[in-house]
């Protein structure tokens, strides 16, 4: 009876060992040609509080001189196509009263900006790297204003946009990403990072996926 229960027990233990052998066998890598693509999430309204917002440009800068930033004809051009209907969010902003904030990259300066979207003598820009809060006045300058939601444009989408809406997020912020208003080299970048905000734990439960259109104040 023991010697039976004894190869019982072998038996299962070898099969179950097979079972995980098998499910842990494959790695992302690869099964990464037969990953299917998620259907595209829902773009939702925001109807924001202008007193309590503020709209976030995001290394814009480039775009004059491509050496000066990421925002230019060379390597982003879909950051340049972005630009109209980013100025139209920028005046919108503007004129309910939103609390406006730029960022830039590297070694550029406030005249590195976009024209198109240049800052005001009053805007703050901060300087960093993807995660604009760190090593910067960021937070002090949002909590100064009282600011409990940021509108989140930029590029690169899978850097200063998603490292700076997630930070906002985990501190407790609403975030609200425009998909027309963030940018990359390529679509699978964007994609991801619209994947990301949906799906995210701690960051999806805080941010409205949604584009310029849909935001109001």
């Amino acid at each position: 009876m023991r010697a039976t229960s004894f190869i019982a027990g072998a038996a299962a233990i070898l099969l179950s060992a097979s079972v995980v052998s098998q499910a842990s066998a494959a790695t992302i890598i690869e099964e990464w040609g037969s990953v299917k693509v998620p259907a595209a999430p829902e773009l939702k309204p925001a109807t924001l509080d202008a007193k309590t917002t503020a709209l976030l440009l995001l290394d814009f800068n480039g775009a004059q001189d491509p050496k000066k930033g990421p925002c230019n004809t060379d390597s982003k051009p879909r950051c340049i196509a972005s630009l109209p209907k980013v100025k139209a969010m920028l005046d919108a902003a503007r004129k309910a009263g939103v609390y406006i904030v730029y960022s830039t990259s590297g070694t550029a300066g406030r005249d590195d900006i976009a024209t198109a979207i240049a800052p005001e003598a009053s805007d703050p820009i901060v300087t960093s790297g993807p995660d604009k809060f760190v090593k910067t006045d960021l937070q002090k300058l949002l909590d100064d204003k009282g600011i409990k939601t940021v509108i989140v444009t930029g590029t690169a989408s899978e850097g200063a946009v998603l490292n700076t809406a997630s930070h906002a997020a985990f501190q407790g912020m609403n975030v609200v990403v425009p998909i027309d208003g963030m940018s990359s080299t390529d679509l699978y970048a964007e994609q991801y990072v619209a994947w990301h905000f949906t799906h995210a734990p701690g960051v999806s439960p805080k941010t409205t996926l949604t584009e310029f259109s849909k935001i109001k104040f």
